[in-house]
């Protein structure tokens, strides 16, 4: 009988042991700002009527960040100006790449641009207040290539 009790308490322990082996120690955590949100996909990002501006900034987008992992074809990309919206974009696949070709439009440079992103895979909605000055002359590529923003940056 005393054999028993003490196989049933060493078993007892051991099982203790292996439960606690699972812990989060080895488990990545995952940062916030790439946990699934709540936000729906944004219907008042829509521009229609460029004939009310009178120049454009041609640009190419692609993730510079972790959040290129989670893109998929129903993320949307939005450029606004004081807070209007001045250009929107779904993806645009070539070879292996995704990016986000947008023509901004506005009346002027030296206007601040601010740079919005819908990820629908993470349900969160992603902004760079302040991403750029708006420059009709600009290259739609930038100085090495396509801009490449990070939304993600921890500061």
């Amino acid at each position: 009988m005393k054999k028993n009790i003490i196989s049933i308490a060493l078993l007892t322990a051991l099982a203790f042991m292996v439960g606690s082996c699972g812990d989060d120690e080895t488990t990545p955590k995952v940062p916030a700002y790439l946990q699934e949100g709540t936000d729906s996909r944004p219907t008042s990002w829509t521009f229609s009527d460029a004939g009310n501006y009178e120049f454009r900034m041609t640009v190419q987008v692609e993730l510079g960040d972790t959040l290129a992992d989670f893109q998929s074809s129903m993320d949307l990309m939005c450029a606004t100006i004081d807070d209007e919206v001045c250009a929107v974009t779904g993806p645009r696949m070539t070879g292996n790449m995704i990016y986000y070709p947008l023509i901004i439009f506005g009346n002027g440079d030296n206007k601040m641009v601010s740079l919005h992103y819908y990820c629908d895979r993470l349900h969160r909605i992603y902004t760079i207040p302040a991403w750029a000055v708006f420059n009709a002359s600009a290259a739609p590529t930038g100085n090495s290539g396509l801009y490449r923003p990070c939304f993600t940056r921890e500061d």
